[in-house]
Parts: C-alpha cells; sequence; structure tokens
C-alpha cells in the first residue's frame, strides 16, 4: 500500500482570526483521533468564520475523515475548501490523494496537475503524484516527477524512496539501490527505505545484505509485519529454514490476513515434507483470498506428492480457470498427467506451454520426459537438444540424452 507524504500547513491564520479559537474545539480539530476532530471541526464550523478560516476548517476535518478511510466524506470537504481557496496546493494535493482511493484516477491526476501549477517551488504534489503513478504502474512518469522534485529539494528522502520504488518496479535494482541508500542517509530511521532496498537486493539474490536491512527496518519497526515475511524469505534461501518458518509465523501474527505469508509457509512446510501443515496453509490463503492462483497450484502440487493425482489436477484446473501465469500452471498439470500415467494429456499441457512461453529449457525438457514414456526417442532426443541449447548447463537434458543413449 503505498502511502503519500502529508503536507503540513501553518494553521495561525485561524487562531489569529479570532480569539475565541483558542479553545478545545479548535485544539480537538487539529490534534487527536479522528473521531474526535471531526466533531470538533464541526463545532468550529457553526461559527462565524472568514472565508480563509473556514477553508483551514474544511481541510482540517477531511484530513480527519480521510485518516478514518471515509474518502468520500472527505473529498466534499477538500471540494468545500477549494471554492474558498481554489489554489491552496496542500487541498489540492489531499483531494487527489483521496481521489486515488477511491479508484478515481483521472480526477487524482487532475488534482495533482493543479497543484503543481499552483507552486512549482514545493515538492509535495510532485512527491505524491509520482506515487499515485507508480500505483497506476506508470513508473517513467513516475521517476520524472521524483526528480523534479529533487531538483528543488536535493535531500528529500520520501522524493529518494519514491524514485527507488519506481525504479525496483521498472526492475532497475541498481538504480533504485542507490536511491534508498541516498534516503537512508537524509533519515536513518526510514524504515520503508531500509525495506525497499532489502526487496531490491533480494531480486538481485544478494541475500546477505537484504537480510541486514530487514534487520534494520525490524530494529526501528518490531512490528513490520512485512519486513518479517520477506526475511522469512531471505532465510529461506540462506538455508535457515527454522528462522524462515518464525518469520512467517511471526509476519502472520501481526497481521492475520496475510495469504502471500501463509502460501510461502506453506511452500517451506511442503519442501520439508510437512504435508499436512502445508495443506492447512494452502486452504487458509485460498479462503482468504479465493483467486490465489499460486495456492491452487502449490496445493496441487502437495496432492501429486502426496499421490492424489485426481485432488492435484482439480486444483491445477482451478488455477488454470483464474488470471495468472498459465504456461507455469500447464506444466505442472502436465507433470501430474505425466505421474497419473496420462502420457497424451501431459503431451498436450507441454504443448501448450511451450506455444505460450517457448524459451523456457525446463519446459522442453519436461516434454522430452513424456515423449520418452510415449516411446517417442527422437522427439525426446530433439526436446533435451532444445532444452540444452537454451540452458548449455541443464542437468537434466544432459542426462536425458545420456539415458537415450545420444551424446548431449
Amino acid at each position: 500500500m503505498i502511502v503519500f507524504r502529508r503536507f503540513s500547513i501553518l494553521l495561525t491564520a485561524l487562531a489569529l482570526a479570532s480569539p475565541a479559537f483558542a479553545d478545545t474545539a479548535d485544539k480537538d480539530c487539529s490534534r487527536g483521533a479522528a473521531e474526535q476532530r471531526i466533531p470538533a471541526c464541526t463545532q468550529l464550523l457553526d461559527r462565524p468564520l472568514s472565508k480563509s478560516t473556514k477553508a483551514i476548517v474544511l481541510y482540517r476535518r477531511g484530513l480527519a475523515y480521510a485518516d478514518k478511510g471515509d474518502d468520500g466524506h472527505a473529498v466534499e470537504d477538500y471540494t468545500a475548501a477549494l471554492q474558498l481557496r481554489p489554489r491552496d496546493m496542500a487541498t489540492l494535493t489531499a483531494r487527489a490523494d483521496a481521489y486515488l482511493r477511491l479508484g478515481r484516477d483521472q480526477a487524482a491526476l487532475d488534482d495533482y496537475a493543479s497543484a503543481i501549477a499552483s507552486n512549482r517551488h514545493a515538492s509535495l504534489a510532485l512527491v505524491n503524484r509520482g506515487f499515485a503513478l507508480i500505483q497506476l504502474n506508470r513508473n517513467e512518469e513516475a521517476t520524472k516527477d521524483f526528480d523534479a522534485a529533487l531538483a528543488l529539494d536535493p535531500r528529500d528522502q520520501e522524493a529518494y524512496k519514491g524514485r527507488g520504488d519506481a525504479e525496483r518496479a521498472l526492475e532497475d535494482h541498481i538504480a533504485a539501490v542507490e536511491d534508498y541508500t541516498q534516503a537512508i542517509r537524509v533519515d536513518k530511521t526510514y524504515k520503508n527505505a531500509f525495506y525497499g532496498r532489502a526487496r531490491s537486493l533480494i531480486e538481485m539474490k544478494d541475500y546477505v545484505r537484504a537480510q541486514e536491512d530487514l534487520q534494520a527496518a525490524i530494529d526501528l519497526d518490531p512490528e513490520f509485519d512485512s519486513a518479517y515475511f520477506s526475511r522469512g524469505y531471505v532465510r529461506w534461501q540462506l538455508g535457515d529454514t527454522e528462522g524462515a518458518l518464525s518469520d512467517y509465523s511471526r509476519a502472520l501474527a501481526l497481521e492475520t490476513d496475510f495469504p502471500a505469508a501463509r502460501l510461502e509457509r506453506g511452500q517451506l512446510y511442503a519442501a520439508l515434507h510437512r504435508y499436512d501443515e502445508a495443506m492447512a496453509d494452502y486452504d487458509e490463503a485460498i479462503r482468504e483470498l479465493p483467486d490465489l492462483a499460486q495456492a491452487y497450484v502449490s496445493r496441487g502440487i502437495a496432492w501429486r506428492e502426496l499421490g492424489d493425482y485426481d485432488s492435484s489436477l482439480d486444483d491445477m484446473n482451478k488455477a488454470l480457470s483464474l488470471p495468472a501465469s498459465k504456461a507455469d500452471t500447464l506444466v505442472e498439470r502436465a507433470k501430474t498427467h505425466l505421474a497419473a500415467d496420462q502420457y497424451d494429456l501431459a503431451l498436450a499441457d507441454a504443448d501448450a506451454a511451450i506455444a505460450a512461453q517457448d524459451t523456457v529449457p525446463d519446459y522442453y525438457a519436461l516434454r522430452a520426459k513424456v515423449q520418452e514414456r510415449r516411446g517417442q526417442r527422437d522427439a525426446a532426443i530433439g526436446d533435451f537438444r532444445k532444452a540444452l541449447e537454451l540452458d548449455p548447463a541443464s542437468k537434466v537434458a544432459k542426462a536425458g540424452l545420456y539415458r537415450l543413449g545420444s551424446t548431449p
């Protein structure tokens, strides 16, 4: 979830507008829980106010509604405030953020543009629009906004972190690591920058440094559930399976509705042949997120390893009915058909997987195994050779060729 930076405006105008405002309602309108701020701001709005003061109170109440998760009412208050102060950058930016959360993408982008135009020397709207563009998967545009924000303020840690997020989405992990590092140099307590840098380091398979960053993030926030989840994966890759299970479990204790953590913990349990626990995690992940195709695939693999091919095929078929990467699922279903001695069906799935992605060596190696079991020696040799062409180090392809009496 993207968290937008909020503009902290000076509210002295409200205090100066009327001496009577130095009271409980004024204080409660600007601080404390949203449930306290909303009625306090409403009480102030019942008083005679100047246009400027009323706009500030409406802005404050809008922020309170947004904090409560009521973006509809927040937009109403921001809109009323903008009728009084049409070019107020903070209110335009806050309304843009709310529009984005409501799924009104174009309205959000229009407000960000107006906010940027209203004050070309402030980075708030640029940074928030950058984060919005990441959310909309427009990462190149987001990078430009963060560039512009950094040109205005070279020590803006949010802009460095945002640009790192965009670069990570674009798979430019070296640049992302540098930007996260810059954000950390500005603010050594910026847990999300440590976390973001760790995520890029994971993609670079630099698990030792990733673990260090995740530990730093956890030290800063011992209840950072996503950091525990990511560290669970890192520990698994480093061979610390008990540490990984502990981290996945900690993430799930902090956030019970966390299907990705249940899925990964289930996969680790399956790798350890602890199938009862794996199945329980897969079942719960599917309950929490019924369209999580990978959970069906993983459970199907576990069923196959347990010898229950009918249940395995049921789960593979369900996964194939959902929006997901079809080729990998077809390959897994082909493996189940092969294990069940259903060679023609296995071949059809392997063919379909290769038709979808024809540069994956493992797909050809699988089809070669199917052809071998069908007694089609020449076809099997051809596929093993294709797998070896795509991956000269493929041990499966080399072993298959030796087995069939053909040199690699």
